[in-house]
């Protein structure tokens, strides 16, 4: 080979070096700064006083095409029925206090910036439950994540019904129907 082959194949292995070194510099800022919670009245272009945790969501920003599991005929089918009015309140974890009025869509949470309730804990997946009416009542089901969902400390598989205070545990957040 000649020195110019041989220059020019060290030259190609030094810029292959450095995308490596700054592919690993990007990966590990990601890490380091984790999930981004954006405020969304505000990446609108709106202006609000009230502090992020006590804006209420619109039932356009909380509905989430998220994937539905197939559900068995003994377990329910979102429905458009109305149960009546509540509020998901988070009531132990980062987001302690933030309360979500319910309508009738469903809720997705998890880390990832498109959930209706982004949760800043490294314990909960990206898509991790959803809360949804059905024949009138609400109900959560856990969308396949790692650490699970947990209602009143038994972990569910499947879509299991809400009643008023009963704890839903989401990695190291808690939330609970309240009137």
């Amino acid at each position: 080979m000649s020195a110019f082959g041989f220059s020019l194949l060290r030259l190609a292995f030094l810029a292959l070096l450095w995308v490596f070194v700054l592919a690993l510099a990007m990966t590990l800022r990601r890490d380091i700064n984790g999930t981004q919670v954006r405020n969304r009245r505000f990446a609108r272009g709106g202006k609000s006083s009230q502090s992020p945790s006590s804006i209420p969501l619109s039932p356009a920003l909380a509905a989430v095409d998220s994937p539905r599991p197939a559900l068995s005929p003994n377990h329910p089918a979102p429905s458009t029925s109305h149960p009546a009015s509540l509020n998901l309140v988070v009531t132990d974890g980062a987001m302690a206090g933030t309360t979500i009025p319910l309508g009738s869509s469903p809720i997705v949470v998890g880390r990832s910036p498109d959930c209706a309730l982004v949760l800043a804990d490294h314990y909960s997946s990206s898509r991790h439950a959803r809360i949804f009416p059905a024949h009138g009542n609400w109900w959560v089901e856990d969308l396949d994540s790692t650490n699970g969902t947990f209602v009143e400390r038994q972990r569910i598989s499947t879509p299991t019904q809400l009643s008023p205070g009963m704890p839903v545990t989401i990695g190291r957040t808690t939330l609970e129907l309240r009137s």
